[in-house]
């Protein structure tokens, strides 16, 4: 992760982020690979289509913060954004070190990292008509980094807004997507970060030093593009400031398998297909699993924060699917017998405890790796996360390239506990304040901070339990930790792109996310290992930063979800009535593929 040429927004929102990790995996033996789905051979086959319903509920957690494309950030929000605008690539595994055409047909790099040229596929027009061309990711770009909202620093990572102004994004408006010949001399300024070949090639040029996971950074949101046309006769864009319109009705007009008929802030969104998707007759080498067109013609998303309420919800068919909580699942799943849980494996979401390591008393590293030698997190695992997590040892993720398998998570260790809390000079706990551990509203997260206390009752340290509300934690993760307002120890999960890169920005205060950890060495050693060109040394780096964290205690890593999707993260897994197939999951979605689910039979 490059430095920011800008000040960027504090992004303790980012926790709920998304891009995520495991294979395209298989959900149901309905299908094999993500790109050649399998009829089911199940009820189906005995139904006539017109007797398979017609419309899919889906309850989540998380009450989405944009409509906007280029603003949102919450999962809920990304996975709207996802199924209504495309990206220019995708993912084809579980590291993403493989990608597939989506809006581009094609793409090159130069030998030093700093100059990637797209070739854009033709013919691709939004459920508007308005076209897709080089000039709308231009000025989405452009339009992006000069709004500046949240979702928006990765720009910032590898581009900057010189030789662009406000004036000139805004000038790109009428219905062809089409610049005039002032605005054109702009576009194809190739001294500036983002450069239009012509109306099908578009190239990118990195800024100093280069940003090597740059492709994997791409395909999702807010590298998925809206049409300029919808946004400029709708208040265009202003810097520093959302659009009001758009927040609400951005995925209404979109170039995906869907678009949104109707969203009411705080309660709903309906998804319909995309009746003039431009990808629907795509066949042969020409189309993949991503562009596949809408096979359920109606998706009701409820946004319901409520965990009893999701349970019920699936049990009585209000709903056919539901993200039911951790420490809930399994009594949910014994109630509701046509649920299934799909088998794909570890997810892109990392959960973890944050321990404050510049201010007293836990500024003392003995002291905090005590902490860590006295929590039990496989018991946290087994009983909190009902087995849907993995063991992991971060900020890497299992499955992710240059994941060092090698390094192994602390162990459980009573007696070790006590040794270091007496050697930081607090024998038996005497003379060490409680120390409070702030977590958010939730079931699960309040079995975990129970465990984490009665565990650390047995060394002598003693921790009063702090709830409070999501939006608050977002909040009070962010405050610097020399604050005398800043927890000493919280709950949290990060989900994001799937590479080293996008949750590199837990493990240091300056990327401006989270505030309890400043470290120079492993700080530098991320910016060091962002612009490694060989492999080989960036594993190194990325192994090295791994270790150096370890040591720090500066986090006690609970785990890697199982068996999750993102609109989950930091919820739980997803349930699924039986009759729903063909499901996939992948590194680079938020949340699910609408276009990719059918009814295999009537639930």
């Amino acid at each position: 992760m490059s430095s920011s040429k800008v000040k960027r927004p504090i992004l303790a929102v980012i926790v709920i982020l998304v891009v995520a990790v495991a294979a395209i995996g298989i959900y149901f033996a309905t299908q094999t690979t993500p790109s050649a789905p399998v009829s089911s051979t199940t009820a189906a086959s005995t139904s006539s289509a017109a007797a398979l319903p017609t419309t899919l509920t889906v309850d989540e957690p998380i009450i989405v913060s944009s409509m906007d494309p280029g603003t949102v950030f919450d999962n809920s929000g990304l996975e709207v954004a996802q199924n209504t605008n495309l990206p220019l690539t995708f993912c084809a595994n579980t590291a993403c070190s493989e990608l597939v055409p989506v809006l581009a047909s094609s793409w090159t790099s130069s030998p030093d990292g700093m100059t990637y040229t797209f070739l854009l596929r033709k013919g691709v027009y939004y459920s508007n008509g308005d076209p897709f061309n080089a000039y709308v990711v231009w000025w989405n770009i452009y339009r992006n980094m000069i709004i500046n909202q949240g979702a928006d620093f990765i720009f910032y990572f590898y581009f900057t807004t010189n030789g662009v102004t406000a004036a000139d994004v805004n000038a790109l408006n009428n219905p062809q997507n089409m610049p005039d010949s002032n605005l054109l001399k702009v576009m194809m300024n190739p001294q500036n970060s983002v450069t239009v070949l012509n109306e099908s090639a578009v190239q990118f040029h990195l800024t100093s030093p280069p940003f090597v996971p740059f492709l994997t950074t791409i395909n999702t949101c807010p590298w998925c593009f809206i049409d300029p046309y919808v946004v400029e006769q709708n208040g265009g864009l202003v810097p520093n400031t959302p659009n009001s319109y758009m927040a609400t009705n951005g995925t209404n007009v979109g170039n995906g398998p869907y678009i949104s008929q109707v969203y009411f802030p705080g309660q709903y969104d309906v998804l319909i297909a995309n009746p003039n998707y431009w990808a629907q007759n795509l066949t042969g080498s020409d189309t993949n699993f991503i562009l596949q067109p809408a096979k359920i013609p109606k998706v009701i998303i409820n946004y319901k924060t409520d965990e009893l309420t999701r349970s019920l919800d699936l049990q009585n068919g209000v709903a056919q699917a539901s993200v039911i909580s951790f420490d809930d699942i399994k009594k949910v799943q014994a109630a509701c017998q046509n649920c299934v849980v799909p088998d794909i494996g570890p997810s892109g979401t990392i959960e973890w405890v944050a321990i404050n390591t510049l201010r007293a008393p836990l500024d003392n590293v003995l002291l905090r790796r005590a902490i860590v030698a006295g929590v039990n997190v496989t018991q946290i695992r087994q009983i909190v996360y009902s087995g849907y997590g993995v063991p992991v040892v971060g900020p890497n993720l299992v499955g992710f390239q240059y994941y060092d398998n090698s390094i192994q998570p602390p162990d459980y260790n009573v007696t070790l506990a006590k040794q270091l809390l007496a050697e930081a000079g607090y024998p038996d706990g005497k003379g060490l304040p409680p120390l409070n551990y702030y977590f958010s509203t939730s079931t699960y997260q309040a079995l975990i901070g129970q465990v984490i206390k009665a565990n650390l009752a047995e060394v002598g340290v003693t921790v009063n339990l702090r709830e409070t509300s999501q939006a608050e934690m977002n909040v009070i993760q962010s405050i610097p930790g020399q604050n005398s307002t800043a927890p000493d120890m919280w709950s949290t999960q990060l989900t994001y792109y799937p590479d080293f890169s996008g949750y590199e920005i837990i493990v240091d205060n300056r990327f401006n996310v989270f505030g309890n950890v400043h470290n120079d060495t492993i700080y530098n050693l991320v910016l060091k290992s962002n612009a490694e060109l060989d492999p080989a040394a960036r594993a190194r780096d990325i192994s090295q930063i791994t270790q150096l964290t370890q040591q720090s205690a500066s986090m006690i890593w609970l785990g890697q979800d199982l068996d999750t999707y993102d609109t989950g993260a930091g919820v739980g897994p997803v349930l699924f009535n039986k009759c729903l197939a063909g499901m996939w999951y992948n590194t680079a979605m938020n949340g699910i593929t609408f276009n990719s689910v059918y009814y295999a039979c009537s639930p």
